[in-house]
């Protein structure tokens, strides 16, 4: 290493030192993903330099601090590097990601559009620059696998003139630009390749898009197609449309059980709570949707038109997906927020009931939670009396049309002064 690259990590390592801070906030898990080598839940706060890691069934959603978000699929490795976001000037921010494997999906946030400059995407092979808001990547050790749903990118190989540890777009006669084709509501039919050590090209086709290494899970957010007349315009009407629209609906539909079918649960905060807003609107969704459960911040709905049908199988266990909760003392009038670990649930369509359990955790207190209960024969979830031993929380919830997913509401009277509330969903 020469001592240009070396003075350049070494500022490197200084800034990120004296930037180090909150990066991103985790909207939405399934199945097994990491932050720092933890398994995460909804509601977690992502570091700057934190290592992120999904499993074979994983999926990760992050929401930046400059409302962008990072989408990481099955089998996916990488690292928000750093995430400084100057407030007072946007253009002076610096942002760098890199993915290690895998398929992730990047949608600029506020910062990273007004400071383009200054943001970098690693892989292994390749440098990627901004041009636009919105793109998914494949990464191995050899090769780098681009595709472009909004704006556009610049790439480069990583090469002596465009080294891993600086910031923004490496440019030049070697590097290559990507852009969207809004003009057509058919699949990404280019993508960007990039090996070790060469130029980038494009290669016509979806056979080696990121999408056929690991396809969206279906709540991923929809890229705009808005028909425009040329690359830099269609930089602009994104910018313009996605984070209002787009990306608003996104965060609605996280709240769906992410199944396309129409016998969805809807679950959320019906009311506001600590520093969160509402989430469900029970009046407005009360007329395609089925009432099933609410409790003092929470609620729980059913689509009407579902129609629900045992399964084959005698007992089925679903893992939890996400969970919000709650604990209100009823002296003080103090709510602290509350997480769910080590959580069960198993349904026996042949008796007809189902088990749950948990552990509650909240300021270094573990409370372990657990009912036995009935499914009926419209497939909803009642549990068992909190009096009778062992159970020691309420449960009201109900299973999707297709058993693919469930989500209840519990509430459980810790002692005399508080009292624990919350909602889960689960899947398969």
């Amino acid at each position: 290493m020469n001592l240009k690259h070396y003075l350049i990590g070494w500022l490197f390592c200084l800034a990120t030192l004296s930037w180090a801070g909150d990066a991103a906030r985790v909207v939405f898990v399934a199945g097994q993903a990491l932050v720092g080598g933890q398994q995460t839940q909804v509601g977690n706060v992502v570091p700057e330099g934190a290592r992120l890691q999904t499993g074979a069934n994983g999926y990760l959603y992050l929401e930046t601090i400059d409302k962008g978000f990072f989408i990481m699929r099955p089998n996916t490795k990488a690292q928000i590097v750093a995430y400084h976001i100057d407030a007072q000037n946007m253009a002076n921010s610096r942002m760098k990601l890199e993915l290690e494997s895998g398929v992730a999906r990047h949608i600029s946030g506020d910062a990273a559009k007004s400071a383009r400059k200054n943001f970098r995407f690693n892989t292994p092979v390749a440098a990627i620059g901004l041009r636009g808001t919105d793109f998914t990547i494949y990464a191995d050790q050899n090769a780098t696998r681009i595709t472009v749903l909004s704006g556009g990118v610049v790439v480069s190989a990583l090469s002596g003139a465009c080294v891993a540890e600086g910031f923004g777009p490496c440019e030049g006669a070697t590097s290559r630009e990507l852009f969207a084709n809004l003009n057509t509501n058919a699949r990404v039919t280019q993508t960007l390749l990039v090996e070790r050590g060469k130029t980038p090209v494009i290669l016509q086709g979806t056979e080696q898009a990121p999408d056929v290494f690991a396809p969206p899970r279906n709540n991923e957010p929809v890229a705009s197609k808005t028909p425009v007349s040329s690359p830099a315009l269609a930089i602009n009407v994104q910018d313009a449309l996605s984070k209002d629209q787009n990306l608003e609906a996104f965060k609605t539909n996280l709240m769906t059980s992410g199944t396309s079918s129409p016998q969805q649960l809807i679950w959320g905060r019906w009311q506001a709570v600590l520093d969160q807003t509402i989430e469900v609107d029970v009046a407005a969704l009360h007329a395609k949707n089925q009432l099933i459960a609410t409790n003092n911040y929470y609620a729980l709905m059913r689509n009407r038109d579902s129609v629900w049908l045992p399964i084959g199988q005698s007992s089925v266990g679903f893992a939890l997906q996400q969970s919000q909760a709650v604990i209100t003392n009823d002296v003080n009038k103090i709510t602290v927020p509350a997480k769910l670990e080590n959580a069960q649930l198993q349904v026996d369509f042949v008796a007809s009931s189902f088990f749950t359990k948990f552990d509650l955790v909240s300021q270094a207190q573990r409370y372990v939670l657990q009912n036995t209960g009935e499914v009926s024969s419209d497939g909803r979830l009642y549990g068992g009396k909190q009096a009778l031993l062992p159970n020691n929380m309420f449960v009201t919830g109900a299973l999707a049309g297709d058993n693919r997913s469930a989500s209840y509401l519990f509430q459980s009277r810790l002692d005399d002064g508080r009292l624990a509330v919350g909602a889960t969903l689960w899947g398969k």
